[in-house]
């Protein structure tokens, strides 16, 4: 292996390590997005800075370009198995004709209407055809890739991992009022979170 690859940092490492806490201050973390919020997705309002943009999930979630029919599913720790599933089985059941099978990868974007405008800032374009996207951080990673291993299973499903890194924010709080430095005052900060995302297509 070269030496200069070798000292190339990983891609998703982040820039700069997150600075220490004041001396009495403590972290509390905001919940991540709502796994409530996994229905069709809602279209932002329209504005000057973003026309005719991407469709994003209404709890903030940003996906890279997808169909208009695409579910996102919010995988969280705690939820039954073959209640995942059964969402899972309900979405693609309910989803459009697969009258786009065996078209080229190019006109089946085109027949699912998949804004292709922000491709490389926003991911890959072949994550568009997913049909349902479940998504998982922390202890739900497990939960949602044990999902994607029954439904490939079929042979006339297609199922395709990815790994992401998403924002959390994390609220910095003063503790001890004795301990804490009066000059510094409560404030946020941005925290990466490893997430997965498991898209689940027809063939």
């Amino acid at each position: 292996m070269d030496a200069n690859e070798s000292k190339q940092p990983l891609p998703n490492r982040p820039e700069a390590k997150l600075p220490p806490l004041p001396q009495g201050f403590r972290i509390r973390k905001r919940p991540l997005p709502n796994s409530a919020s996994h229905l069709r997705r809602a279209a932002p309002p329209k504005t000057a800075s973003s026309p005719g943009g991407p469709v994003y999930d209404p709890d903030g979630y940003h996906p890279p370009p997808r169909a208009a029919h695409t579910v996102i599913i919010k995988v969280t720790a705690k939820a039954p198995f073959m209640s995942l599933v059964k969402r899972v089985r309900k979405a693609l059941d309910h989803g459009p004709p697969q009258k786009t099978k065996g078209l080229p990868l190019t006109a089946r974007i085109a027949a699912l209407g998949v804004d292709t405008r922000k491709e490389q800032q926003l991911g890959p374009i072949a994550d568009a055809l997913d049909d349902v996207v479940l998504i998982g951080t922390g202890r739900a990673i497990q939960k949602a890739v044990e999902v994607g291993c029954f439904f490939a299973r079929e042979r006339n499903l297609m199922v395709l991992p990815r790994t992401r890194t998403l924002a959390a924010i994390d609220d910095i709080e003063m503790g001890d009022e004795d301990d804490a430095d009066a000059d510094v005052e409560d404030g946020v900060r941005v925290r990466n979170v490893s997430c997965i995302e498991v898209g689940i297509r027809w063939r």
